[in-house]
């Protein structure tokens, strides 16, 4: 039994009381590696409320920002997305990372948000259970 307990913080992603500033994100990163923890972790919000930064390109400044820390996305929308671009994108990331990226991958539970993306509810289904990804 391993006794080591990893610790996780979140990326700042929104910013509704001041302007975001890169350089903050930056300092933020660099102080959670510091203290050891073992990663950072976005979220995808595609349309909502509170504006917050695209999860894919905010873990690509993580990386360039940090050495050790692994980058985590709890949870991408894949249904939203063109599989062949986020696999490149994220292969790119682990590369770059050296290696830290961590991704958990899901349909989504907001069938209202497809319409923006021009997909159906239906066609989501046929892209998840195809073997071959499409419909």
């Amino acid at each position: 039994m391993n006794p080591r307990v990893d610790l996780a913080v979140s990326i700042p992603q929104t910013f509704l009381e001041r302007p975001l500033e890169p350089r903050a994100i930056r300092d933020y990163l660099g102080r959670a590696e510091a203290l050891g923890f073992h990663s950072a972790w976005v979220v995808e919000q595609i349309l909502g409320r509170i504006p917050s930064l695209e999860p894919v390109e905010l873990l690509t400044w993580a990386s360039a920002t940090t050495e050790r820390i692994r980058l985590g996305a709890a949870v991408l929308l894949t249904a939203l997305r063109s599989p062949v671009h986020l696999a490149k994108s994220l292969a790119t990331l682990d590369h770059l990372s050296r290696g830290r990226l961590i991704v958990g991958v899901g349909l989504g539970g907001n069938p209202a948000v497809y319409p923006a993306y021009g997909i159906s509810a239906a066609r989501t289904g046929a892209r998840r259970d195809s073997p071959r990804g499409s419909s």
